[in-house]
């Protein structure tokens, strides 16, 4: 093959691994919210799938309404200065 043939098979591939890189966290993304601009998952789910790389993009742009919690260590309750019991 020659290497003009290669380049274009590589760039194939790194597009391949990025459409479904970002389709598939997109879409895991959107699963795990409680909500998303325009409170319609499927739109957003049909949008990610339907445009290749920009689906996924603007979503992480312009879908996102709420912060996922991180899970960690829990707190300690505050305890009031004031409160001498």
């Amino acid at each position: 093959m020659e290497n003009r043939t290669w380049l274009l098979a590589l760039v194939i591939v790194i597009w391949i691994v990025a459409q479904f890189g970002l389709a598939g966290w997109a879409l895991r993304d959107l699963w795990q919210r409680p909500r998303v601009r325009g409170d319609n998952k499927v739109v957003w789910a049909l949008m990610i799938l339907m445009l290749p790389v920009v689906g996924p993009l603007v979503y992480s742009s312009f879908g996102p309404t709420s912060f996922l919690p991180r899970p960690g260590r829990p707190r300690p309750p505050v305890s009031d200065p004031e409160d001498h019991s």
